[in-house]
């Protein structure tokens, strides 16, 4: 499923505010990811749910895709 907000009312922790992808991922409810911002979880500040980006700039769309990987020339 593309999107950020799951039906069921969880969200993928983190998802990152340039749509990168992460190497973990987690389905959060909305107060798990906020404990997560008080605790100063170490992911927080590049999420697109973090609660001065998203004040500033609205809560992500759902359907953000990731950003494609970078390709790099081996040779």
């Amino acid at each position: 499923m593309d999107t950020q907000e799951q039906p069921s009312g969880l969200q993928i922790c983190p998802t990152r505010i340039d749509g990168a992808p992460v190497l973990f991922a987690h389905k959060v409810t909305q107060g798990q990811c906020q404990d997560r911002q008080r605790g100063h979880y170490h992911k927080c500040f590049t999420c697109a749910f973090n609660n001065a980006f998203v004040a500033k700039n609205g809560r992500p769309e759902e359907h953000v895709k990731p950003a494609p990987p970078k390709k790099v020339q081996v040779g």
